[in-house]
């Protein structure tokens, strides 16, 4: 009869750990831990850093997470940005092209590089994040072209950010991503 007593109590207290560790499992499911960081040193403020056993310290990253919001404030300001960066500034005039090119670590790192004719100062400017291209400016129109390592992200013209392109616009302005700085660092013997 003792026995009979007992078993409900042994089921109560079972349950109720089993149901308990099962609620201490599922009070502490991995959250965010702050803002976006660059865990793989992409240049990108896109993975995040997660806590997966609630103490608050992060535990792992998950790279490429977040897709930045590229609005026309970001463009503009990121554009602002990489033109402020400070730099040597060289010149070169070849026939009616004036040539500049603007570096760091005594010419060994290009911050941007730009070609225009002297008597309408029609051209174009290249501003790079890094080693790669960021963004191209066209002088005469106006319009800037950003990219992500060497792909054509956006278009910014006075009126609209355009982020959709055809096959023949995206060769075009890659083409000119790929070649463009080469073409001018040439003339300073790069």
């Amino acid at each position: 009869m003792m026995l009979f007593k007992l078993l409900p109590i042994a089921l109560l207290l079972l349950s109720s750990a089993i149901s308990g560790g099962a609620l201490a499992q599922s009070a502490k499911p991995s959250r965010q831990i702050g803002p976006a960081i660059d865990c793989d040193r992409d240049g990108q403020q896109d993975d995040i850093r997660m806590d997966d056993d609630g103490d608050g310290i992060p535990d792992r990253c998950l790279l490429n997470q977040i897709k930045p919001v590229m609005n026309r404030e970001n463009y503009d300001r990121e554009l602002k940005q990489l033109q402020a960066q400070p730099c040597q500034k060289a010149t070169k005039t070849v026939k009616n092209i004036s040539y500049i090119m603007c570096s760091t670590n005594g010419g060994k790192t290009i911050v941007s590089a730009s070609e225009a004719l002297v008597e309408v100062g029609d051209g174009v400017g290249f501003w790079l994040k890094g080693d790669r291209v960021r963004a191209i400016v066209f002088f005469g129109t106006g319009e800037v072209v950003f990219f992500n390592r060497g792909v054509l992200e956006a278009q910014m013209s006075d009126k609209e950010v355009t982020t959709v392109f055809n096959a023949d616009e995206r060769q075009q302005f890659e083409r000119l991503e790929k070649n463009g700085v080469q073409r001018i660092l040439q003339v300073f013997g790069k």
